[in-house]
């Protein structure tokens, strides 16, 4: 049989998901930088972008004007992809370009990681995985589009994905790493306690490993927050016990009664941070409920450093509490970017 050598066997029709599937990561990221530069010029005092990317050496003005330029691009390449030979130069140049931001990061991490900065639960960095998307879109960007309906379903559904994955993917490489140095104090979120008075397991590790942080000397004082839940007992008043009994004086321990929930813990314990005159902070919980903790601290205008709850034994709950974080982590999100 014989073949035309005129027609061009790598035709971009043969690739359209592979090319949607580009665009839908492109959608998210992009959309993602978006929210973050807006809501870093909002709020000065955090950083909303650095939750996938860190732009070292330049200022903050600059950096937003590269990160505005970087989504444009990739928005820009999501709903519009066909694109001349200048604009598909400069698109790629930037991606490629972010792309080698986010592997520098990633030689950050393990430069911190040797330094004893944090200790990670996971030994590869996100900014690796982000860097593997960025290359990805860069070189779908080089291939003409195809023109197909599909593909529209294709983009929608990949941008998806990248939605509910991507929380998953913070509590897995940030949830589960650990930050903990010295500090003025450590503050312990609340957690269930049962009806007879014993604290749950996951109230009991968070208060293990905050013990632990103060006998070694990383953390002067202890903050317990909680409140009184539905079998009648005040959680922070058991945790200040639980702290007692393993050794903490009690003048070492500041108790926080109203923490009915991560907001409120957050918004009771910033103002004892600001009368301390405390500068560095440790927060401890649940490795999935990390991310939440960070997102509502920087949207109080407070940095602080994460260190997940020890594991005595396993909790079944945990795979329902991970995924209720997914939305939960888009909630705080937004919140801290438009309100």
């Amino acid at each position: 049989m014989r073949t035309d050598p005129g027609v061009d066997r790598s035709s971009p029709g043969r690739g359209w998901a592979v090319a949607a599937v580009a665009r839908g990561c492109a959608l998210f990221i992009g959309g993602f930088t978006l929210a973050g530069v807006v809501g870093t010029l909002r709020r000065p005092h955090a950083d909303l972008t650095v939750w996938w990317v860190a732009v070292p050496v330049v200022g903050r003005a600059l950096e937003a004007v590269l990160l505005v330029f970087v989504a444009a691009a990739l928005l820009g390449y999501a709903l519009a992809p066909r694109m001349g030979p200048w604009r598909r130069g400069v698109t790629v140049g930037l991606v490629l370009a972010f792309a080698a931001v986010t592997v520098w990061n990633g030689v950050d991490f393990y430069l911190a990681w040797r330094d004893g900065q944090f200790h990670p639960g996971v030994p590869v960095p996100l900014s690796f995985v982000v860097a593997a998307a960025l290359g990805f879109v860069a070189w779908a960007a080089l291939r003409p589009p195809p023109r197909r309906l599909p593909a529209a379903v294709v983009l929608v559904v990949t941008a998806a994905v990248c939605v509910l994955v991507f929380p998953l993917a913070q509590v897995l490489f940030f949830g589960r790493s650990d930050y903990r140095r010295p500090a003025d104090a450590v503050v312990v979120f609340g957690a269930q306690v049962h009806e007879d008075g014993r604290p749950s397991t996951s109230l009991k590790d968070r208060m293990a490993t905050a013990v632990e942080l103060h006998q070694q000397g990383l953390a002067r004082y202890v903050v317990v927050s909680g409140a009184v839940g539905d079998s009648g007992y005040d959680e922070a008043e058991v945790m200040r016990d639980m702290a007692v009994a393993a050794g903490v004086p009690a003048e070492r321990i500041v108790v926080d009664s109203a923490g009915v929930n991560t907001d409120a813990t957050v918004a009771d314990t910033v103002p004892i941070f600001d009368e301390r005159g405390w500068t560095r902070v440790l927060a401890v919980s649940q490795f999935y409920h990390l991310p939440r903790v960070k997102l509502a601290y920087q949207r109080a205008g407070r940095e602080v450093l994460t260190v997940p709850a020890g594991t005595s034994s396993p909790i079944p709950q945990t795979p329902t509490l991970v995924a209720r974080e997914i939305p939960a982590f888009w909630l705080y999100y937004l919140r801290a970017v438009f309100r």
